[in-house]
């Protein structure tokens, strides 16, 4: 079974997807929701799985907008436990940290914090991407929002665990 997300390797729908629907998966990884519906529109994937409300950002209008467009059916539903964290190359110190990479909704969900932080918000288009990103172009002064498992797969040292302004859910939906 082939399953879409848009995301990569430790992002929040990647754990999601291996929850619901266990480890005999393959993904395909996109770089947004619409080529996630659209792998399985086209039938390079069997399924997606996306976002569609979290409680403390509320509705994934962008989601919310493409499965109203759409003769989609959801096939599971899951709540996903996301507690988000700071993290940055190793030896950066937290106070040194100026611009926060993340996805839009993280960034929100974290809005508080960072607001603490005095930082400018860089949206990206998935938080284990953000993650990655800083890693590979070795960013100084720099840190994502994103899971600590992303923390891990891509050497980032976290500064900071459950960011969040309240804990945070957020549904995921399998469509098909």
């Amino acid at each position: 079974m082939i399953v879409s997300i848009c995301g990569i390797t430790g992002s929040y729908a990647e754990t999601a997807a291996l929850e619901m629907l266990g480890e005999n998966i393959s993904f395909l990884y996109c770089n947004s929701f619409y080529s996630a519906l659209d792998s399985v529109k086209n039938k390079r994937s069997d399924y997606a799985v996306l976002p569609v409300k979290t409680s403390n950002s509320g509705y994934v209008s962008e989601v919310n907008d493409l499965l109203s467009s759409g003769n989609w059916a959801v096939k599971q539903k899951i709540d996903l436990n996301t507690h988000h964290c700071l993290m940055a190359l190793k030896g950066q110190e937290l106070n040194s940290i100026k611009t926060v990479y993340s996805q839009p909704k993280a960034l929100q969900e974290c809005e508080i914090y960072l607001r603490q932080l005095n930082v400018t918000f860089q949206e990206f288009f998935n938080t284990a991407a953000s993650a990655k990103y800083i890693a590979e172009n070795k960013l100084l002064n720099t840190a994502a929002i994103a899971s600590k498992q992303s923390a891990q797969l891509y050497g980032l040292e976290i500064l900071a665990e459950n960011i969040e302004n309240n804990s945070d859910v957020t549904t995921f939906y399998v469509l098909g």
